[in-house]
């Protein structure tokens, strides 16, 4: 598997195995807003290499979305994808899967919990084999994020299955997470997990946690089976500005604290936590 971290909590992964191309929570265009107030918050990455990042983008044979929640489900991004690539398949949560029907994509699937799909390559110039002997990229649905009130529908998180025997991912935004749902989707995955996307770094709005991390995101990886590599999403490290970006705090938790850590939990070198350079891809090899 290759991953090219987007910043923010883009991604994008090039299956071996299948062939999949899957590009997730997309934000490459443009400032992010919640609800359209501009006054309230806005966010903004580094952006410089937005052209390059989008003709990767309009690769994709999947389009994941993990919240309907601005930041994952970036409504600007993704009239920008619809206008090239209308017919790629949309897989999410059931929020985000609203947002994706509402924009016009017309080929949305909306995944709750325990709930799957299998996503072929839509390019003619994938290779025939992967779909010639079924080796589709399974996405397994895992209880996400609770973003509301307690009686919100859960986002989503998601396990990649690359075909019998590529790379298994898992990826979830908040390290936010029901341990049964995660536990069932490694099983279903084959037992095992070999790369997490998560966040390392906590962030509080107000004194609330908003998104997990340090310890938080180190039971999950053993929750996990212990992946042999970590995929940290680099939250806080926007430009941000509005009424509300001065209630944003992080913990400050760094890459080689988070992987001291691990190794003092796990066992030197059992996992290896990368620290991934926005449009640099990271090649992920299975091992046995």
């Amino acid at each position: 598997m290759r991953y090219t971290y987007l910043g923010g909590n883009s991604w994008f992964a090039e299956m071996r195995v299948s062939n999949v191309r899957v590009l997730c929570d997309p934000w490459l265009v443009g400032d992010l807003t919640f609800f359209d107030m501009p006054a309230l918050y806005v966010g903004r990455k580094a952006l410089s290499e937005s052209e390059r990042w989008l003709d990767l983008a309009r690769g994709a044979d999947v389009i994941l979305l993990s919240q309907g929640w601005e930041d994952h489900a970036h409504v600007p991004t993704l009239k920008a994808l619809l206008k090239t690539i209308p017919d790629v398949p949309v897989v999410g949560s059931p929020a985000a899967a609203d947002v994706a029907r509402g924009l016009g994509f017309a080929n949305v699937t909306s995944l709750r919990a325990n709930a799957r799909t299998v996503i072929r390559p839509r390019r003619a110039d994938a290779d025939a084999d992967a779909d010639a002997d079924g080796e589709g990229l399974a996405i397994i649905a895992t209880e996400g994020a609770l973003v509301g009130p307690p009686w919100s529908t859960r986002e989503a998180g998601f396990v990649l299955t690359d075909g019998a025997d590529g790379a298994r991912l898992y990826y979830e935004p908040h390290c936010s997470y029901d341990p049964e749902s995660v536990r069932a989707a490694t099983r279903a995955a084959g037992g095992r997990v070999d790369a997490c996307v998560t966040p390392i770094r906590s962030v509080d709005v107000a004194g609330f946690t908003l998104v997990s991390g340090g310890a938080e995101a180190a039971t999950l990886l053993e929750r996990l089976g212990v992946p042999r590599v970590v995929l940290p999403l680099r939250n806080g490290e926007l430009e941000q500005e509005g009424a509300s970006a001065g209630w944003l705090g992080t913990d400050g938790t760094t890459r080689d604290a988070f992987a001291r850590a691990c190794d003092a939990r796990f066992g030197e070198g059992r996992t290896t936590v990368e620290w991934p350079t926005p449009g640099e891809g990271i090649e992920i090899e299975v091992v046995r």
